[in-house]
């Protein structure tokens, strides 16, 4: 890759300002464009960070390069540095000389560029002002070299980044860094932690964190699988969170009459992942952000501390060797999940695990020992031998409903010590409820709903809904080996809170069973001239009642919802019969010959 760079001729632009550098890019009067972005003395270049916002989608990063900065202090020939009252340079400059400026005890002079300050000293013989620049604008401008390497830190590296019109994705096997940004979609406690969480749960490093205030971006959806902004306008959900939040500024006084306006910040994040987008765990990560932030795009996917020029096959394998050693995420080792509830849904998780290398093991007062030995399941027919001599990492909760708390309350308390615990109910105020009340303060606890079953499962997880609430969680990498049991085999993942969980499905899962179960009652049956719509009420008559009625129960009993669901439900009911009963119709005009 060397090689090739040496042998490519580059013609380069000047630019009066970073603004400049960018419109010129857009334009087409130049390939490429290089700005700088961060500074290990000085910090973040604020304004180029603005300006890959501002110009988001037309202009890509395709490569990085750090630069060691090394000043020197420049002045016209003849003069002494003691004749020296002030120095001249860019504000970045001046901030990683300051320690050197503040010692000579000279005024500042911000300027436009360091090469810029070595140019008008020399035009204008300003005797007594010096410029802090390379060395090499010495000899370009006939200036005197008073002092070098006057940088207050040697750890002095500017990091630039290389812009292109057009997105360049490097191979997979070359080390990368993809650089997002993205905003909440409001402004309430934990939000940030949620979005950086979407990467901590998938054990993707992140290197670089910036946040910027500014103006509410609104042009569009989360960042899609691919990396590529998702087009559209904002939609209803964005809308309904824009409502709430002009009502929080009103609660905060912003609106009230006489008053001065209220500062309303809006911040944008800039994050820099050591991945690839084309990585499944990013796209999933990306989607997740999406779901939390209704801006969210990806800025580049770029070679980590290069350019690439070429890639030779020997560069390919040292790369891919890097990546194997060091670079590349370690994958986690198995889990151990212990499984109390071993019906046909237990079975039908504890298939999936198994297939997926974890080591799994059960308990039931049923004698399932068969079944368990037919997939790979260890088998106890005690609950506290298997607590005891299993080592689990993490223990599931799958009887029914009903039981739950009966089951719960028979645990041997003192055998869950520091275990994750998780339950796989269709309802989750009930579960959170007893765990928090019946675990021991040192279990980590998880909320969980797979919406999907052995049926609508049996083919793979792909798409399907999981639901959870991490409700009390200390061990971060233990929760997010957990989850990747889930999402590793392409199940949707959804973070919603139990009681949101419980509201939302009061109004959809117990609504599809309680019209399943009265279009049952009606005894309906397949006709010679059925349509497409009555095919999919017996499809839904056939699938909820496969159901066991305690299923149904326990929907409607154990969460609070439903009972104004069912209410609502009757209602309906008695005013559409009301409706048909009132209606009385046009009566055609008689018709006469």
């Amino acid at each position: 890759a060397e090689r090739g760079a040496a042998q490519m001729v580059v013609d380069a632009i000047p630019c009066a300002s970073f603004d400049d550098v960018f419109a010129a890019l857009i334009g087409r009067k130049v390939e490429y464009a290089a700005v700088p972005i961060e500074n290990t003395l000085g910090g973040s270049i604020h304004a180029n960070y603005d300006l890959l916002l501002r110009h988001h989608g037309a202009v890509h990063i395709v490569g990085e390069h750090s630069f060691r900065v090394r000043h020197a202090l420049l002045a016209p020939k003849g003069t002494n540095k003691a004749d020296i009252q002030r120095v001249m340079s860019h504000p970045q400059a001046l901030a990683q000389c300051d320690g050197f400026i503040r010692r000579n005890g000279w005024e500042r002079v911000p300027a436009y560029d360091t090469a810029g300050s070595a140019k008008m000293i020399a035009e204008e013989a300003l005797r007594s002002t010096a410029a802090i620049c390379s060395a090499s604008a010495a000899e370009l401008f006939g200036l005197d070299i008073l002092e070098s390497g006057i940088e207050d830190d040697a750890n002095n590296f500017t990091r630039f980044l290389l812009l292109s019109r057009s997105p360049a994705l490097p191979p997979k096997e070359v080390p990368c860094k993809t650089t997002v940004v993205f905003q909440p979609s409001t402004n309430e406690a934990g939000i940030l932690f949620k979005a950086l969480s979407v990467f901590a749960l998938r054990e993707i490093d992140l290197c670089k964190i910036e946040s910027r205030p500014g103006r509410r971006v609104v042009d569009g959806g989360g960042a899609g699988a691919n990396g590529a902004a998702a087009d559209g306008s904002v939609g209803q959900a964005d809308g309904a969170r824009a409502a709430k939040r002009a009502k929080a500024v009103a609660c905060r006084g912003g609106e009230s009459s006489g008053s001065s306006a209220a500062a309303s910040f809006e911040y944008t994040f800039y994050v820099d992942l050591l991945a690839h987008t084309s990585d499944g765990k990013v796209q999933n990560a990306l989607r997740h952000l999406g779901e939390i932030a209704p801006f969210a795009r990806v800025l580049g996917c770029f070679p980590a501390e290069g350019i690439l020029v070429a890639v030779t096959d020997e560069a390919r394998d040292a790369a891919r060797e890097q990546r194997v050693s060091a670079a590349a995420p370690k994958r986690s080792g198995a889990l151990r999940v212990g499984v109390i509830g071993f019906g046909n849904f237990g079975q039908f998780l504890a298939r999936w695990f198994v297939a997926a290398g974890h080591a799994l093991f059960a308990a039931s007062r049923t004698d399932y020992s068969d079944a368990a030995a037919r997939i790979g399941v260890t088998f106890f027919s005690d609950v506290s031998t298997m607590l005891s001599e299993s080592a689990l990492d993490v223990l599931v909760l799958a009887p029914s409903i009903i039981s739950f708390e009966h089951v719960l309350s028979a645990l041997p308390t003192q055998l869950l010590e520091g275990l994750l615990v998780v339950d796989v109910l269709s309802v989750k105020l009930l579960p959170k409820a007893a765990m928090l009340k019946a675990l021991p303060a040192s279990c980590d606890i998880v909320c969980s709903h797979p919406m999907f079953g052995p049926e609508s499962g049996k083919h793979g997880w792909r798409d399907l809904p999981f639901v959870y609430d991490a409700v009390r969680v200390r061990d971060r990498h233990r929760f997010c080996r957990f989850l990747a049991l889930w999402e590793e085999q392409g199940c949707k993942m959804t973070n919603l809170s139990c009681e949101e969980h419980d509201r939302l499905a009061a109004g959809s899962q117990f609504v599809t069973h309680l019209t399943g179960r009265v279009l049952g009652k009606l005894a309906l049956r397949s006709t010679p001239i059925n349509t497409r719509g009555f095919e999919s009420l017996l499809a839904l008559i056939d699938s909820t009642s496969a159901d066991s009625f305690d299923l149904f129960y326990a929907l409607y009993a154990h969460n609070p919802n439903s009972t104004e669901q069912l209410t609502m439900y009757a209602q309906a009911l008695e005013s559409l019969r009301a409706e048909l009963l009132a209606f009385k119709g046009d009566v055609p005009a008689a018709v006469t010959r």
